[in-house]
């Protein structure tokens, strides 16, 4: 989030410098041009809102804020919205994979995700889901061709996740989760470069 608004603080020092050039007068018809290059960094900022009181902590990697953690139980749902804001160098675009980074499942119980269209607020070059997946301790794409783009940040705002717990109906989640059990997942930004 530091990061975020420290970008939107840059972009707009540099509109008001802009708009500063263009409101001051040449004096006597003198004219001078002054080139300027903005460029901006590639960067890939990602995020979680829980709509509700599901469980959900955070872990960044070292290499910057491009890895999230989410921690699942067996009564995470559907109130998970996954936000991002991406830039990307030319040509390029990022993808966004999840893996199961901590915990284990028990015998014969698998959890899926489900990866939903984004929802349509932000702008730019929003990624398209790949939908549904069984998570496994190997990264696999969920989202996929992300370009120079945000999804807007809160509920109801970039890609839903909805967690699916696949179990025999024997299956006693009281008996393996009373202690605090659970499975953490972890989302990764990547460049295709």
């Amino acid at each position: 989030m530091f990061v975020y608004k420290k970008i939107v603080l840059l972009i707009s020092l540099v509109v008001l410098f802009f708009s500063f050039l263009t409101i001051v007068p040449a004096q006597n018809n003198n004219t001078a041009e002054m080139s300027i290059t903005l460029k901006i960094p590639a960067i890939a900022l990602i995020d979680f809102v829980v709509d509700g009181s599901q469980m959900i902590t955070y872990s960044y990697s070292y290499s910057g804020p491009n890895q999230v953690e989410q921690i699942i139980i067996p009564t995470t749902g559907d109130k998970t919205w996954l936000n991002y804001s991406s830039i990307v160098k030319s040509g390029l675009t990022n993808y966004i994979t999840a893996h199961i980074s901590s915990g284990s499942l028990p015998a014969d119980v698998s959890l899926n995700v489900l990866i939903g269209a984004d929802v349509g607020v932000g702008a730019g070059l929003k990624g398209t889901s790949i939908g549904q997946i069984t998570l496994s301790t190997f990264p696999q794409n969920i989202i996929t061709n992300i370009g120079s783009c945000h999804t807007g940040r809160g509920i109801n705002k970039g890609h839903q996740l909805t967690y699916i717990w696949e179990n025999p109906d024997s299956y006693n989640y009281s008996l393996n989760y009373e202690e605090g059990n659970a499975i953490a997942v972890t989302y990764t930004f990547t460049s295709t470069e």
